[in-house]
């Protein structure tokens, strides 16, 4: 299902856009347009790519299909609105379903998101897709919708900024690094956006994510699974019976 900004307007919202609209302009000056922006269906880059695409409507907006049980249905059912309504959506199919990965690797129970497992499972799944992209099309730059959500993306925006360059030449833009949780709200609303439904749940705390996504459990993440959307967890369980301990 699908939720609409309520059209409210934010005034105050206008010195953050005007800012990334600036940062916007010089990613996509030095990068001669040769871009792309990642997008998943969730908050965060979705008012990153609206952003984005006012100043280049063509710019394509990359998704990673993590593959059955990993994408949230109102997720998917928001980019394919998106399509409709003329947005570049590039769909990337990983060779290796995120599904298919846990079977292969086995499942990251930890508490954190970097351990080796992890990191092998994100660049079968991620990375790697998104590298072969990268060069197949030239790409000089792209953009995604990180913001400061805890210390260590805060840290590592004020370290980084809202456009550096990467060592390998490739130009990172973050629109979006600086707003709050309630600007992105104030956005969707101003703007009347369309976005995924899940959020309606609680707009401040509900984050999108792989609903399979192990990594982090002691979070509840499993928990908030099998309350919500038990249809997906009895699904889950079934390929994994060890994670009903965990939930």
């Amino acid at each position: 299902m699908l939720s609409l900004g309520t059209g409210v307007k934010a005034p105050w919202l206008s010195r953050k856009v005007a800012r990334a609209d600036s940062v916007i302009a010089d990613w996509l000056g030095v990068t001669e347009h040769n871009v792309y922006a990642s997008i998943s269906g969730g908050k965060d880059s979705l008012v990153a790519c609206d952003l984005i695409r006012r100043a280049f409507p063509e710019c394509p907006f990359v998704w990673v299909n993590q593959g059955p049980l990993a994408e949230w249905p109102d997720c998917v059912e928001l980019l394919e609105t998106l399509k409709e309504r003329g947005w570049n959506i590039v769909e990337l199919c990983p060779p290796r379903s995120l599904l298919n990965l846990y079977k292969d690797y086995g499942l990251p129970l930890d508490g954190t998101m970097a351990t080796a497992l992890d990191k092998k499972i994100n660049t079968a799944l991620m990375y790697g897709p998104l590298d072969d992209y990268q060069e197949l099309h030239g790409i000089q730059g792209y953009a995604w919708g990180l913001r400061k959500e805890s210390k260590g993306r805060t840290l590592y925006l004020k370290s980084k900024g809202e456009l550096y360059q990467r060592k390998d030449g490739l130009w990172v833009c973050s629109p979006v690094g600086f707003w709050s949780t309630q600007d992105i709200w104030n956005y969707i609303d101003a703007r009347q956006l369309p976005y995924a439904a899940i959020y309606d749940r609680d707009r401040m705390t509900v984050r999108n994510g792989p609903p399979i996504g192990t990594t982090g459990v002691n979070w509840g993440r499993l928990s908030d699974l099998r309350r919500y959307h038990p249809d997906l967890f009895a699904q889950f369980v079934e390929f994994f019976p060890e994670v009903a301990n965990h939930a």
